[in-house]
């Protein structure tokens, strides 16, 4: 018989091995953060580990949320609707009013959206390394320390964003760096910046909008890149963006914010 049940120590092996069979990452990602989230994970058991998923706790506008990460099932017990019941044990379990994921793949969006979910979309602005330097400022280079993640995130997001507390944003800040990220930090506020070729996708740029052009100084310090993709929250008025396909919601309630910024999500 299917048990589904959470986690516990004596599950990590099994795990890590699913996990290994169905993602790309490294060890030592992997350990980072089942050594904080050992305790979101859901699995559907039968003698041995058949599905599994992470629900992290999260909030938005101050209603119970959830972020739906590392979703697998073994190649064999595939197409048996072990995931759909999975996700339904787990939302029932947290009690939260939507969960929010980001989908690998145009496939996994299919599927999702088969499974409730709904797509989302983020504020995207796609600029040439001339035109964010345009808008950058020299600035006399100060500690770069930031002082309260979550104090900041709520003076530059406001509302209807994914709110994460200081460990998952240090998880998410180490788990990036582990994959090559820079993660610029100062007085003023952070950034992610991940290059791929010769793009740069700034996965999180927090800043007062007056004080964005420091920041960009910075940025672009940091990498050569001559094209930068910004993800942005439709609050961030620093640069003109507009909306594009990014991540999936399900609502569990009739709770339905008219947009959700998504960062900070492990991607």
């Amino acid at each position: 018989m299917i048990e589904i049940r959470t986690a516990s120590e004596n599950d990590i092996n099994s795990i890590k091995e699913l996990w290994k069979s169905c993602f790309e990452d490294t060890d030592e990602a992997v350990n980072l953060f089942l050594k904080r989230n050992l305790k979101n994970a859901y699995l559907a058991v039968d003698g041995e580990l058949m599905s599994m998923l992470f629900m992290l706790p999260a909030k938005i506008n101050g209603r119970t949320a959830c972020y739906l990460y590392a979703a697998a099932t073994a190649k064999q017990y595939r197409g048996l609707g072990l995931m759909h019941g999975l996700i339904q044990s787990a939302l029932a379990n947290t009690g939260a009013e939507l969960c929010v994921t980001l989908p690998a793949s145009d496939e996994l969006y299919g599927y999702y959206r088969k499974l409730g979910f709904f797509e989302l979309t983020s504020n995207t602005a796609r600029l040439s390394r001339a035109e964010v330097a345009e808008l950058a400022k020299p600035h006399e280079v100060s500690e770069l320390v930031v002082n309260g993640y979550c104090g900041i995130r709520n003076r530059v997001l406001r509302n209807n964003f994914l709110f994460w507390d200081n460990e998952h944003i240090e998880l998410a800040l180490e788990y990036n760096a582990l994959y090559g990220a820079k993660i610029i930090r100062s007085n003023y506020g952070y950034a992610i910046a991940e290059a791929e070729e010769n793009t740069c996708y700034v996965k999180e740029f927090i800043c007062d909008d007056m004080n964005a052009p420091f920041l960009l100084t910075d940025l672009l310090s940091s990498v050569d890149c001559e094209s930068f993709v910004f993800h942005l929250s439709p609050n961030q008025k620093f640069i003109e963006s507009k909306p594009e396909r990014f991540a999936m919601v399900k609502y569990v309630t009739r709770y339905r914010p008219d947009f959700i910024y998504t960062g900070l999500t492990l991607d």
